[in-house]
Formats: C-alpha cells, structure tokens, sequence
C-alpha cells in the first residue's frame, strides 16, 4: 500500500472502518482540541468567524452523524454501515427541540440509501421534509482553505510523552457529545475510495485546532466562500496507528491525535511498524466537492411525490422556520 499522498489507499491512515473492528470492545470518540481537553469545549453553536459553518446542518445517525443536503436528504460515510431507521435533527442543531425524521426504506430501488460509486459517501432519504439544508462547495479546494469539522464522542485522553516532551493525546472515552473543531486544508489526495481533504494537527494552526478521532465519522467538513459556509467533505480517518516501538504483539500500540510523531512507530501488527516522520498526524475527509454533480443530481431534483410535498410546505409554511439557503 502507498503513502496518503501517493495515488492509491492510504497505508499509514488506518481507515475508521479497520478502527471499527474493535470499536466493539473499545468506545468511540470524538474531536480532540489541540487547545484544550475541556469536555464542555465547542459543544453549543459555534459564534464569531465560525458562525454558521455547518453546525445547525448535522443531524444523529445512529452513534455517528450526517449533513442535511436536500430537503430530504442527508449525506453521511458508507464505512460504518446502517444505523438504524431514524435520523435526529438535535436540539443542539437546531436551536430548539429534537426532531426524529424517518428514513425511506424505498430510496434508490429499495436499497435505502445510495452509495456514490468510488468514494466512501452514502446518501439517506427521509420521508418528511427538513427546514433547511446545506449549500455544496463547488469551487476550488487549495492548501490553505480554513475548514470546520463537527463529531461525536468524547475530548482528548492521556498525553502521549516521548523523552518527556508532550507530542500529542490519546483518542479518550466517548461521552456521546456532538462537537466543532476548525484546522487548515493541507492538500487533496487521490485514493481508492476517492480524493481526500488533509489537514494536519497543528501546534500553531487554527484558533480551534482539532482533528479527529473514532466516531467522528460522517461529520461534515465546511469551507468559507466568499461569507458563506458551504459542504465540502464528509469526515472519513485519520493516521495511526502508533507505538513506542516496532514489536509485534505486545499490545503496547495506541491511537492518538498527535502534533509530533517523532521518535514513535507508525503502522500495525499486521503491516508491521516503521518509524514516523516527523511533523503532525493528519485527519482526512472524503470529498463532497469532488462529487458536487452526482451528489446534486440525487439530493436537488426531487422525485414526483417529493415535490409535491415541498409545494404544500411551502403553501402552509412548512419550510418557514429558517430559510433554505442557496445552492452553489
């Protein structure tokens, strides 16, 4: 396997999926602040140059979450399977109360969902109408884009030292908590699950520096255009993972979000470890802008009925509650 910026499936970016195989047995995580390991952090609507950049668009997927795209439609990862037969609109979204929405079993030939061909992204279709969705980034995705990502699960855990300098922290435990994190666009790479947005876990980045770790897949990830916070990923892994040494077995390995990886192993006990390069870890997320046309051609023309129901929303005021912004 390559490299994550060479051409094909990253070697060093264990996907979440592979992380899922003993989420089982482990809880899943969230955002972790390079700033702070406060639990309380970035867990209500995001304020200032963050304002709305995505937070009131997330809804609950089962453990994970998803970004209203359509008026009937949510876009979220395929990597981490079903979650059930519901999505949740929170209360902490939507500034008001939860709202349950029901996914339509009869999308896309009775699939329930579609899965864009080539990546990691899967769209849900609900049979009630959202209030408001998400604009799509069509635009150019360059080094240096300030981003924000929103997860669910828990703060950073305990520090990782090498030579008694701190580098980073471990994923810490889950406490079910949606949370927002911004950080900076490194790059877009190729895969074989599609391009990637990179960003890394900077000690001098973003005002609220954060990456990601388990759980926090199928959070969005917003980029600024030109005033307005518009989809352009979908959450999708991280590096990992890591040890202090290159010895198989001794179940001394970890995951951690990491500003410094020197002087520690990346890899695993089935690919084997090779020293890590020096610098950050880095976070990765599919890319929505890469697939803006597939995407909008299945969330943005409505099927029959579905017009029909947005008509008479609009006739009683259904759609009133906030205004649909937008689409690019």
């Amino acid at each position: 396997m390559l490299r994550p910026s060479q051409a094909a499936f990253p070697r060093h970016a264990w996907v979440l999926v592979v992380f899922l195989l003993w989420a089982c047995a482990r809880p899943s995580e969230a955002i972790i602040f390079y700033s702070t390991g406060d639990v309380n952090h970035n867990t209500a609507a995001p304020t200032g140059s963050f304002e709305d950049s995505g937070w009131q668009y997330g809804v609950k997927y089962g453990s994970f979450l998803g970004t209203i795209i359509g008026a009937q439609y949510v876009i979220t990862a395929q990597h981490f399977g079903t979650q059930g037969t519901t999505l949740v609109h929170s209360g902490i979204f939507n500034g008001g109360a939860d709202v349950v929405y029901n996914i339509d079993a009869a999308f896309n030939g009775g699939a329930g969902y579609h899965d864009i061909a080539g990546t990691d992204l899967r769209i849900l279709k609900v049979q009630e109408l959202f209030p408001y969705y998400a604009p799509i980034f069509t635009g150019t995705l360059q080094a240096g884009l300030t981003l924000v990502t929103h997860g669910m699960g828990g703060p950073r855990g305990a520090e990782i030292l090498v030579g008694g300098d701190l580098q980073g922290w471990e994923h810490g435990p889950a406490d079910g908590t949606p949370r927002w994190g911004s950080n900076t666009i490194q790059s877009v790479i190729p895969s074989a699950i599609g391009d990637l947005i990179r960003a890394t876990f900077s000690a001098d980045g973003t005002t609220e520096e954060a990456t990601l770790s388990v759980g926090d897949s199928g959070g969005g990830v917003f980029v600024n255009d030109s005033g307005i916070w518009k989809l352009a990923g979908v959450n999708y892994s991280v590096d990992g993972s890591f040890d202090t040494n290159a010895i198989v077995g001794d179940g001394s390995e970890f995951n951690a979000a990491l500003f410094e990886r020197g002087g520690l192993y990346q890899g695993s006990d089935a690919f084997g470890w090779s020293p890590a390069p020096a610098g950050p870890s880095s976070m990765y997320a599919s890319s929505v802008t890469g697939n803006a046309a597939t995407i909008m051609s299945i969330a943005l023309v409505p099927e029959p009925h579905s017009a029909l129901l947005v008509m008479t929303a609009l006739a009683t005021g259904g759609l009133q509650r906030r205004r649909v912004k937008p689409q690019a």
